[in-house]
């Protein structure tokens, strides 16, 4: 068994078989190294199966189990997150099945390890591709990532994701993947004071708002970065804001905040003729109908997700302290956005 260290993750190379003395070993190989892992700032440990010979599970595993129990036995006394990666395909659902009351993640490779134990690594803004025949893992995935800040997509099933997936337009594909969580840890939403059902389905309030200004508009649109902090100060002081209220299933408030000079575009292009320049109700009339379009489309993904999602009347301001005193100072999470290159931006908080 050999072991490396790359990008801070100690990777543990598997490549005997699996027995149980031999999972005592590596576990106490990790132990006695403890003090030396925290020094030089170990973020996660991989367990590669990549090189052990073993066949596809055709029943249970005794030695696998085994090494999932001592592994999970491990994680009490150090604190740095486990994982296994490199399995078989046909041996995850066993693994998952035998970690999901653990703390022990299941990794596809290295590179979905590296994501998720080190990211700070890894280029921002990278797109992922997610699929799973679990959606409750599926959306498990999905919230942690965008936590992380990436932009996620969906495959709708296995055929889905093989079509996606050979396109070539992401920056990494995810399957075959569990990210079993340490229960003692408090969850980044009970932070935020967001629920987790909203967490999970904030990409649908992100994809939701670039197809339908893409649509409406025939302009190009992208979502550029998004970060967990209160309502965003630092905009220009000419803006048109609309908020909704939204409740049921998931509840929060959602801004949509545009430039003045964006609205107008936006207005002008939506509706294929000019617009004054001082017809200041009419654009604030053309925002207040984008903000519906937006959580239309998002109503309908909620409803086919089989969520119940309630969206009240649109709410417009001119003035971003009388928005800011909606928020009641909460987090929330901020999205930077784009529209024919220029910025808007989208804000969801409690």
């Amino acid at each position: 068994m050999t072991n490396t260290i790359q990008n801070s993750i100690l990777i543990f190379n598997y490549n005997e078989s699996i027995l149980e003395n031999r999972n005592t070993v590596l576990c106490n190989t990790i132990l006695g190294q403890k003090a030396t892992l925290k020094e030089k700032g170990i973020k996660g440990i991989f367990i590669s199966l990549k090189d052990a010979p073993y066949s596809p599970l055709v029943k249970e595993d005794p030695n696998l189990a085994n090494l999932v129990k001592q592994l999970e036995k491990l994680s009490l006394t150090i604190d740095i997150p486990l994982s296994i990666g490199d399995y078989k395909r046909d041996t995850f659902t066993y693994l998952r099945k035998l970690s999901s009351d653990t703390s022990v993640k299941l990794f596809q490779n290295i590179n979905v390890a590296l994501l998720f134990f080190n990211p700070k690594a890894l280029k921002k803004e990278l797109a992922v591709l997610i699929y799973d025949d679990d959606k409750v893992n599926a959306d498990k995935i999905s919230s942690e990532l965008v936590k992380l800040g990436y932009s996620i997509v969906h495959a709708h099933d296995a055929e889905d994701f093989k079509l996606k997936a050979s396109a070539k337009k992401y920056d990494m594909t995810i399957t075959h993947t569990a990210i079993n969580q340490l229960k003692s840890k408090p969850s980044t939403s009970q932070s935020l004071g967001l629920s987790k059902e909203l967490i999970i389905n904030l990409p649908v309030f992100i994809d939701t708002a670039v197809n339908s200004l893409v649509t409406i508009t025939g302009l190009e649109a992208q979502k550029i970065k998004h970060e967990i902090r209160p309502f965003n100060e630092k905009i220009p002081s000419q803006v048109i804001i609309a908020a909704m209220k939204f409740k049921g299933d998931i509840s929060g408030v959602f801004f949509l905040v545009f430039p003045r000079e964006l609205a107008l575009i936006s207005l002008e292009a939506m509706l294929g003729e000019a617009v004054e320049y001082d017809d200041t109700a009419a654009i604030v009339d053309g925002v207040a109908e984008l903000c519906n379009i937006i959580t239309g489309g998002a109503k309908v993904i909620f409803s086919n997700k089989k969520l119940k999602v309630l969206f009240e009347l649109p709410k417009t301001y001119l003035s971003l302290q009388v928005a800011l005193s909606d928020t009641l100072g909460s987090n929330g999470v901020w999205i930077d956005m784009q529209l024919d290159e220029k910025p808007f931006y989208m804000f969801i908080t409690k």
